[in-house]
């Protein structure tokens, strides 16, 4: 072998060791970042309610149609998320809660009905008005809650440069079921993620918590 190959094979070596040990750290980063998912999609929940004494099983099974009106975002997640957690946890709590059949009435359909009473609402609307608008329009419960939430961090690496993205995480909520006719709380459910949710997983999940509360509410978690 002449000296000319020899050195051609040195080069070479030299460069595909480090190559190499990029691609052999990229992959270990991706399978690290799939198992933080994985991690982070399980759904492990703790819930608990309470009852209103008085209310009954039947009572709560004649819920259909309600409206949501949750609390102000928290400081975390208003500074993640300058769309508001909390509209967005509503309207995709309204969403989950139509395909479960249930029938949902948007926040500006009550605002419109204390406008047609002559109450002009600036800005946010209060529980107080949603209760008046609520049995004006025949609805069977206001929803309302805080959602309490934290942020995400994700590393992708590449083989240059690696990125961070950060996003929202339902931590946890405590929703009040709440009855229009004399605006009287019906049920309290907390609900707790171990791990964290993305909104739209956290959506479903209480949405179909709250329906499995309305319809057996005096007895256990059902597990989906």
């Amino acid at each position: 072998m002449n000296i000319k190959k020899i050195v051609y094979l040195i080069l070479l070596s030299s460069l595909l060791v480090p190559l190499c040990g990029c691609l052999v750290a990229y992959e270990a980063a991706m399978l690290g970042s799939l198992a933080s998912d994985a991690i982070g999609g399980m759904e492990k929940k703790s819930v608990n309610a309470a009852v209103s004494p008085g209310v009954t099983k039947e009572q709560l099974e004649q819920i259909k149609r309600v409206a949501f009106i949750f609390g102000d975002d928290n400081p975390t997640a208003e500074a993640l998320n300058s769309g508001g957690l909390t509209d967005i946890m509503v309207d995709n709590m309204a969403i989950e809660m139509m395909k479960l059949g249930y029938e949902c009435v948007e926040k500006e359909k009550l605002k419109k009905s204390l406008e047609d009473q002559g109450l002009k609402i600036n800005g946010t609307l209060d529980l107080e008005n949603a209760i008046k608008a609520g049995k004006n329009l025949g609805v069977h419960a206001i929803i309302t809650g805080n959602v309490t939430s934290s942020a995400s961090y994700k590393s992708s690496a590449g083989l240059i440069s690696s990125k961070v993205t950060s996003a929202v995480q339902v931590q946890s909520a405590t929703l009040k079921i709440i009855g229009p006719e004399k605006g009287d709380t019906f049920m309290v459910v907390s609900i707790n993620y171990k791990h964290g949710q993305n909104v739209d997983k956290a959506a479903k999940s209480m949405a179909q918590i709250i329906k499995d509360k309305l319809e057996n509410p005096f007895g256990k978690e059902v597990k989906k």
